[in-house]
């Protein structure tokens, strides 16, 4: 998974509605005892014994969110829950934190990401909380929660799911009519997808318009279900015929006249959100909100469900498992996953899912008011963008994000043809697998 790029949310009224009523809706920890007879002093018992307060560190590792979304998702909501619980935010590099001595309580993190964490030694096995809570983790949707079962092999269950990702393909209204090309509709197929690009790439009095941004490898892998690496040897899996499909569905873009320009490769999301010069988009839903609002252009927009395959049809990328994990070496484990436990709650997860991102839980009451108290979506087909399914998460692999940069910068010799397929291919497999030795021998 990339690293997210999220956009403040409005506080619309709607949203401040929603969350005093959570204010309202969550209790306080303790219970009050009955008043003592006014002879006799009121005894202390454990229920009306004042809290210790307890200060909670959390770190986002590849994952961001504003202060305001902290404030309002989670920092609120636990202190009305917990007085006695202060979150505090820290975003300095997990890395260095640990380095230092200063492993946070709490680590939000990107699925991608786990296998540093792993290295760091930080993650915690949290199944014993899980049971004690009556947690239920079949209210998580799925994939997301498959992948962190499979965390652990004897039943460990080293995170907890917080929110989703969610695809979908971005269109310019303005620039199809402009063209006289039907819009892209829910259902699309990768077929009818590509076939749009090339119509939609021309070139207009010397600017050059493009239909779409290509895909990198690792998106149409995803989407496949592939595994990058063979967990049983440590060895890259490129150098095959289904890897090579991958390649040759990304190809397919550069060939297209007018997407590749005097050995130039394509621009970035600006010359969709900003520059308005290619006219479709495919990106994550928040993130990609986040480039328009933050363009502050006028761009008439809509979206649809991410195309899929035939084979595959009504099936794009998976979400990613956006997940908070407990330090090892935290001293407030309890407290900890009373936090992660508020926050996987449904009050909390409608006023997470209306505002900033996809609730992780799976309940359609909650996912049919995706982003409602955004402006920006007002009128857009947000729910038919959500009715495509995610593909299964492939195994977690430690090796997965090193794998995964090597055959996303093969992309500059698909698009310039200074490699075949082949060359590339095997080129990628020895690289990747040296890649790989280098970071065993770190570890003996």
């Amino acid at each position: 998974m990339t690293k997210s790029s999220t956009f403040r949310f409005k506080q619309t009224p709607a949203y401040l509605v929603a969350a005093s009523l959570l204010m309202g809706m969550v209790s306080g920890c303790s219970s009050p005892s009955a008043t003592a007879p006014e002879s006799e002093p009121a005894k202390q018992t454990a229920e009306n014994k004042p809290q210790t307060p307890v200060e909670l560190t959390m770190a986002p590792y590849f994952l961001n969110m504003t202060d305001e979304e902290f404030d309002q998702i989670m920092i609120k909501p636990l202190k009305e829950k917990y007085p006695h619980i202060t979150l505090k935010i820290v975003r300095d590099d997990i890395t260095k934190l640990v380095a230092a001595g200063q492993t946070p309580d709490i680590v939000y993190s990107a699925n991608s990401r786990f296998s540093v964490l792993q290295d760091l030694d930080i993650p915690s096995d949290l199944s014993s909380f899980v049971k004690s809570s009556k947690m239920d983790l079949a209210k998580f949707s799925s994939p997301n929660i498959d992948w962190i079962k499979e965390l652990g092999p004897k039943g460990e269950i080293y995170g907890i799911p917080f929110a989703l990702n969610q695809m979908a393909l971005f269109y310019n209204k303005d620039l199809f009519d402009k063209r006289g090309v039907p819009y892209p509709k829910d259902g699309i197929t990768w077929e009818e997808y590509v076939d749009l690009v090339k119509k939609m790439t021309y070139n207009d009095g010397g600017v050059q318009f493009r239909g779409s941004l290509p895909p990198n490898p690792e998106f149409i892998a995803r989407v496949r279900s592939m595994s990058l690496v063979d967990a049983a040897t440590n060895k890259a899996l490129i150098n095959n015929d289904a890897f090579k499909s991958v390649l040759e569905r990304v190809h397919e873009f550069y060939q297209i006249p007018g997407m590749v320009v005097d050995g130039k490769m394509p621009p970035n999301q600006d010359s969709f959100v900003k520059d308005q010069q290619t006219a479709m988009y495919l990106n994550w839903i928040p993130d990609t909100l986040g480039f328009i609002q933050k363009a502050g252009t006028q761009l008439n927009f809509d979206l649809v469900g991410a195309p899929a395959f035939k084979d595959k049809p009504g099936v794009t990328i998976d979400p990613g498992a956006q997940m908070m994990v407990i330090s090892k070496t935290s001293k407030n484990k309890e407290a900890a996953f009373d936090a992660i436990q508020l926050f996987t709650t449904p009050e909390v997860q409608k006023i997470l899912n209306r505002s900033s991102r996809l609730t992780v839980l799976a309940d359609e009451s909650i996912r049919k008011d995706f982003l409602a108290d955004l402006p920006l979506t007002k009128d857009k087909n947000i729910q038919g963008a959500l009715k495509i399914k995610p593909a299964k998460m492939a195994p977690p692999n430690p090796y997965h994000v090193i794998v995964a940069g090597k055959v996303n910068a093969v992309v500059t010799n698909l698009a310039t043809g200074a490699k075949d397929i082949n060359t590339i291919l095997r080129e990628t497999q020895e690289d990747a697998d040296k890649a790989i030795e280098q970071e065993l021998a770190k570890k003996k």
